[in-house]
């Protein structure tokens, strides 16, 4: 069962997107965030690897366009949405499908100004090459647990980390990848007293498990687009090296 997203952590980016929302005279006339659900090869293009999940149904990009600049977000469930930007300060935050639209939208008003870059899933060969650079910042030998699987972060940090993976899908439950096998959301608490890290995927401000990280006590490193606004927000060490898009 997922837990329920912190109610103070979305009031802080709520506030946070008011205050920028009238700071940057944003509300009102003809200004618009659209969400939609991209498909798989709009997401992520052609890869030449097939097991991500987003190519195999599991998970969905939505995508809000906001004066232009667009914010994604995956997610396992989804609505679409059209309105003004201030409808996402009073919409509930209560299911995924929700948080999905809010964080989309969140991303795509601070990209249009430029309070952050990374908003757009990296295509094709960008991921392989992003998880490279994974030991640039994760020193070689520590235990880290990989929070969300991430098909080429775990086959790069498990030739140089011992690793253990957690996720939420049902379909990857045991399976072993690149050695490791993956293990269920039920061994979380276990996996965070045994590692020296945590690489997280940012989807977890969408899934509500956010703060089982945050709470951990240990360095926790959020990788992806969907953290980017947020993680301005709320100060988090993140990981990202989708191009500018």
């Amino acid at each position: 069962m997922q837990t329920p997203a912190n109610e103070s952590l979305y009031d802080r980016l709520k506030s946070s997107l008011a205050e920028f929302i009238d700071e940057h005279d944003l509300g009102g006339g003809d200004l618009r965030v659209r969400c939609r659900v991209l498909d798989s090869v709009e997401a992520i293009g052609s890869p030449e690897d097939q097991d991500y999940p987003i190519l195999r149904g599991r998970e969905h990009m939505v995508e809000a366009v906001f004066e232009g600049a667009r914010g994604q977000a995956f997610s396992d469930e989804f609505e679409n949405l059209e309105g003004p930007v201030e409808q996402l300060l009073e919409m509930d935050v209560d299911t995924n499908a929700r948080r999905a639209i809010f964080i989309a939208g969140l991303n795509a008003v601070f990209r249009r100004c430029g309070r952050c870059e990374q908003t757009v899933h990296c295509r094709d060969a960008e991921p392989r090459d992003c998880a490279k650079r994974l030991h640039e910042i994760i020193p070689q030998g520590e235990k880290v647990l990989l929070a969300g699987l991430q098909p080429r972060f775990l086959e790069e940090l498990a030739q140089t980390n011992v690793v253990r993976a957690v996720d939420l899908d049902p379909a990857n439950i045991g399976e072993r990848r690149f050695g490791v096998e993956i293990e269920s959301a039920d061994a979380t608490a276990d996996a965070i007293a045994w590692c020296d890290r945590i690489l997280a995927t940012g989807s977890t401000i969408v899934n509500g498990t956010i703060t089982t990280f945050l709470d951990a006590g240990k360095p926790v490193l959020f990788f992806g687009v969907t953290i980017s606004a947020a993680g301005a927000i709320l100060g988090l060490d993140t990981f990202c090296h989708a191009p500018t898009r």
